[in-house]
């Protein structure tokens, strides 16, 4: 019995010896500790620290496998924008690490800038998150309703609170009577067979309330004109379409889109044809006009150029 009960002690030591030395070699193998500050995290600002936990909750929102989990790092993310665009001096916050993870936009004039970004949901459907923080502090939250807008996108105004959620990628300011009026560009994934790309004038109305859309549209839809509150072009998922303001022709150019199988009731069905359509600003509205770019058909043999370029 005696012998039974060392050799039992005997055995455990040995055992948790092997387990030490397990242990050993793998703190041993383990990456190396590094820090991701050059400095002391105690000299950091509270701008700084705010920024790193942002950068580190967007990591989780975007990147989980698991929709529950990229919705509370959404979550989490929103709870630390709140105290970073509260503190002092957030507003002239370059914002290198957070741009390289949201979009991030600021007005030419530096009226404001724009925080906007887009989380997969559980069911694949993207939903959309953006605040406006204005030069004087004020800010201005948006709340997505683009999947409840069916039809009539083009014909509606929203507002901060009723917001048509999408990602802006360019703003263009004009001045119409005095008054500043800013055109965001944009894009919004729509649906599982198609996309849309958006621009709509966005300013404040006579009691501080953020406007998106108004009648500074005049645009052809299937052959007619009509004036609209917003522009917007939907074409078949994945197809590239680009939109954005060209300074050479002083327009917004973009790809003139046409139905695979000639049913223009079907947007999902639209891709580029190869022409090019345009926007002009006459100092009230955006006046479309179509094939803009005039393409040459090049016969075999002919170059491109007079001249060749090197």
């Amino acid at each position: 019995m005696k012998m039974t009960i060392k050799l039992i002690i005997t055995l455990s030591l040995i055992i948790c010896f092997k387990l030490n030395i397990q242990a050993q070699d793998f703190e041993n193998s383990a990456p190396a500790r590094y820090q991701v500050h050059q400095t002391d995290i105690s000299t950091l600002t509270e701008l700084e620290i705010l920024e790193d936990s942002l950068v580190f909750f967007a990591d989780s929102m975007y990147n989980s496998p698991v929709a529950e989990n990229r919705i509370e790092g959404n979550d989490r993310f929103i709870q630390v924008m709140k105290r970073f665009l509260r503190a002092n001096n957030s507003y002239n916050f370059p914002c290198k690490k957070l741009s390289t993870k949201i979009t991030l936009l600021s007005s030419p004039d530096n009226a404001f800038k724009l925080y906007n970004w887009e989380i997969m949901q559980a069911n694949d459907a993207g939903r959309y998150y953006g605040v406006i923080q204005l030069a004087d502090g004020n800010i201005v939250p948006m709340v997505d309703i683009s999947d409840k807008v069916l039809r009539g996108g083009e014909d509606s105004v929203f507002t901060d609170t009723r917001w048509y959620g999408c990602l802006y990628y360019n703003i263009i300011p004009q001045d119409i009577g005095g008054q500043k009026v800013y055109f965001l560009l944009g894009w919004n994934g729509n649906s599982i067979n198609s996309e849309r790309k958006v621009i709509e004038p966005f300013g404040f109305n006579s009691r501080g309330k953020a406007i998106f859309g108004a009648p500074m549209f005049n645009i052809i839809d299937r052959g007619k004109r009509k004036s609209a509150n917003r522009f917007m072009i939907e074409y078949q998922k994945g197809a590239r379409v680009s939109m954005n303001f060209d300074k050479e022709t002083d327009m917004i150019i973009l790809d003139h889109c046409e139905s695979q199988i000639g049913d223009p009731a079907k947007k999902y069905t639209y891709i580029p044809d190869g022409t090019y359509d345009g926007l002009k600003w006459d100092g009230m509205k955006w006046n479309m006009s179509e094939n803009v770019i005039q393409i040459q058909d090049l016969q075999q043999g002919n170059a491109p150029a007079d001249k060749p370029i090197k």
